[in-house]
């Protein structure tokens, strides 16, 4: 009986929103933790990253996990300006969010969110948006931090979506913009105040823990620096001051053989999405 032809479909590149984010530390992680708890950390990632198929799905929208790797792709309407920066914002808000949670369950993020084009053909996602997401991820966020692409920043026009991302985003030393995921949640906790602090606690013990732990470790050692240096940096501007010392992480004496906390990049610039 002969079968009905395959109609195929004409592929071709979409402009899309990409995030691409992992675990900090996770070959530690393997290397001194059980399978359970590594299994338990994968979970704990996909758990809360995983977009509400009830409603936040998007038409177009993937999201693919690999160990613990984790890629979020979401269309954008090129013809729907306002529509686009909405979608651009909420996950920037979502992933500060989902940052925040992670802290307390002693898990931290790395990794980029871009705009690039995307295709997807038999369950596979491909195209050069998602090779600029791994680039990004892999040359600049060496520490925890999810890097914002210049192309999603300049993406955004309206006034008022400039202000809503300025709740969100920080500025690092090296000349790249993160989410501040810390800055931002002190926003969100605005009227509790004492949840705000225990989160910031939560924060300040799990890197003064890690400091401890990697101390004999120069490159894992670094990233827990750059942490301290982004907490307290929070802290001087979120908490008030008769409180920071309880909040801010001390110094510690084998600070001085630690490597820059701003590591050099691949090369000279940033990639954009493609």
């Amino acid at each position: 009986m002969p079968t009905e032809p395959t109609i195929k479909r004409y592929l071709r590149y979409q402009p899309h929103l990409v995030t691409y984010i992992d675990i900090l530390g996770f070959r530690e992680l393997v290397q001194q933790k059980s399978p359970n708890f590594i299994s338990w950390a994968i979970r704990q990632v996909q758990q809360i990253t995983v977009p509400n198929v009830y409603t936040n799905k998007h038409k177009g929208e993937n999201y693919v996990n690999f160990s613990d790797l984790i890629v979020h792709t979401i269309p954008l309407d090129q013809r729907n300006q306002d529509g686009s920066e909405e979608i651009l914002l909420a996950e920037i808000k979502y992933i500060a969010m989902v940052q925040a949670v992670l802290i307390e369950k002693g898990l931290l993020l790395r990794g980029a969110i871009t705009i690039g084009k995307i295709e997807r053909s038999y369950d596979v996602l491909f195209g050069p948006g998602l090779i600029s997401a791994y680039e990004l991820e892999r040359d600049y966020a060496h520490n925890s931090r999810i890097v914002l692409d210049n192309q999603l920043l300049e993406s955004i026009k309206s006034k008022r979506s400039f202000e809503v991302l300025s709740d969100c985003i920080r500025l690092d030393d090296d000349g790249l913009v993160f989410v501040d995921y810390l800055g931002f949640m002190q926003k969100v906790l605005n009227n509790d105040r004492m949840s705000y602090h225990r989160l910031v606690e939560t924060h300040k013990n799990l890197i003064e823990k890690n400091l401890l732990n990697f101390q004999n470790n120069k490159r894992v050692l670094s990233k827990y620096l750059w942490l301290r240096k982004y907490h307290n940096a929070i802290v001087c501007a979120t908490v008030a001051r008769r409180q920071q010392k309880k909040f801010n992480v001390g110094g510690l004496a084998f600070d001085s053989w630690v490597p820059s906390l701003t590591p050099n990049s691949r090369s000279g610039n940033r990639r954009s999405g493609g």
